[in-house]
């Protein structure tokens, strides 16, 4: 299940695989993607969060909370811990969900309370927030650029990102030229030296770990990729930065 926490006082420390380390301040919120492993550790005594677990998909007033009102050319980050600024409305809502102790194990009570939470995160966030936010329970019908922006780097090609959207290859393939204008393969090799280039702008000089991160075995394979899509040899950019 999808797991958001608000931290209402204090702080946690996310931790996700071997690289992600989060720091969830006070007034900040998180969601949690469904099966991925989170290790969550307050920071202090006076750390207070509340979670809530979601197992369904977001509904208020009878209507999908992404329910085609994401714009399709919105840009939004892929991250596995994505993070929002508490809205003052929401921590108010929040801070007196438990102030009735005969309520606390009230399911009814609890779904009211979840409602109202949910027409709130609605209408107090935009729709590029939601898709950010919520990017984990996106799905194709929902908005198919984020869908793929959010889910292409899980996938090993083509044939394995139309599966992770429910399609056959050839229908992914028509939906994707009819949004993006390119070739899946592409457009997935352009998102893959993009990031290539940012890890070499960031200061990685070690051709051997950029062909050991982003799968090549052979340099003459990895030289000729940077060729095609970054007009230059890997030793080429690299030198290029250092001489900024």
């Amino acid at each position: 299940m999808v797991r958001i926490l608000f931290v209402m006082s204090g702080s946690l420390r996310l931790e996700h695989g071997n690289d992600t380390v989060r720091l969830v301040t006070s007034k900040q919120c998180v969601c949690l993607a469904r099966s991925e492993r989170f290790v969550v550790t307050a920071q202090d005594d006076e750390t207070h969060v509340v979670v809530l677990s979601l197992i369904h998909r977001i509904e208020f007033c009878e209507q999908d909370i992404f329910d085609k009102v994401m714009p399709y050319d919105s840009v939004v980050p892929t991250e596995s811990v994505p993070m929002l600024s508490m809205h003052p409305a929401i921590e108010r809502l929040l801070s007196t969900f438990f102030t009735i102790r005969q309520m606390f194990n009230c399911v009814r009570y609890h779904r009211m309370k979840a409602t109202e939470l949910f027409m709130m995160i609605k209408v107090l966030y935009t729709p590029t927030e939601h898709a950010y936010f919520f990017q984990s329970m996106i799905q194709p019908q929902d908005n198919f650029r984020v869908f793929v922006c959010n889910n292409y780097d899980k996938a090993q090609g083509v044939a394995e990102l139309a599966s992770l959207a429910g399609m056959s290859l050839s229908v992914f393939k028509r939906r994707f030229a009819e949004h993006f204008n390119d070739s899946v393969y592409h457009w997935m090799m352009r998102q893959k030296a993009l990031k290539v280039f940012t890890d070499i702008r960031d200061g990685e000089d070690s051709t051997k770990a950029l062909m050991n991160k982003y799968g090549f075995r052979h340099y003459t394979q990895f030289s000729r990729f940077c060729k095609n899509y970054l007009q230059a040899t890997p030793a080429q950019l690299i030198n290029s930065i250092k001489k900024k």
